[in-house]
């Protein structure tokens, strides 16, 4: 199978697809996009609502909340993949200007790998409150006014951090296969 070519975006190569989890990782992407669009016309029902009829859109602030967090965790493996993450090059980009590719690429792998530990920790934390969630029924909201249950959150930060925490491994496995060419 012949290796897609590797484009510059952004001062930054972006590597070619992985099979299953480039399509994963865009879907979650997309329904985070989606995600902030239902909320914005929440948020405008909500102030027109309050401001027209006196009348506020019940469950908006739970919706709102939730919807966030869920956007954040929908839209993070997607930004690592894209090499879209905040970080700072000032290191990085010092040591490839000065031609220390060495050192630069053995850092970088090390920043993907204790990228991919820490979302390990976040989903490894996560599965038991999923779990929970389901099976104890826990919400979010006052009773009798506007209840939602928490586990939909729960499993979209349990399966953000999976996301992410593959896409980080997969960025140190592609750096690793480069640093062991000497292509870089």
């Amino acid at each position: 199978m012949k290796k897609a070519p590797e484009t510059r975006l952004g001062g930054d190569d972006v590597p070619e697809p992985v099979t299953l989890l480039t399509p994963i990782t865009s879907l979650m992407n997309t329904v985070g996009a989606v995600f902030v669009l239902v909320m914005m016309v929440l948020v405008n029902i909500d102030v027109f609502g309050r401001w027209l009829l006196n009348t506020p859109l019940v469950g908006t602030l739970e919706l709102t909340e939730m919807g966030v967090v869920a956007v954040v965790y929908l839209t993070v493996a997607h930004a690592v993949a894209g090499k879209r993450l905040t970080r700072s090059e000032a290191l990085l980009g010092y040591l490839e200007r000065r031609g220390i590719r060495r050192v630069e690429m053995s850092l970088r792998i090390a920043f993907n790998l204790v990228g991919a530990v820490v979302f390990a920790l976040i989903a490894f934390g996560q599965a038991p409150r999923v779990v929970d969630a389901w099976t104890r029924g826990y919400f979010k909201g006052n009773v009798g006014i506007f209840t939602a249950p928490t586990w939909p959150l729960e499993a979209i930060l349990f399966l953000g951090a999976v996301a992410a925490c593959l896409q980080f491994l997969v960025l140190a496995f592609r750096r690793g296969r480069d640093l062991r060419q000497g292509a870089g």
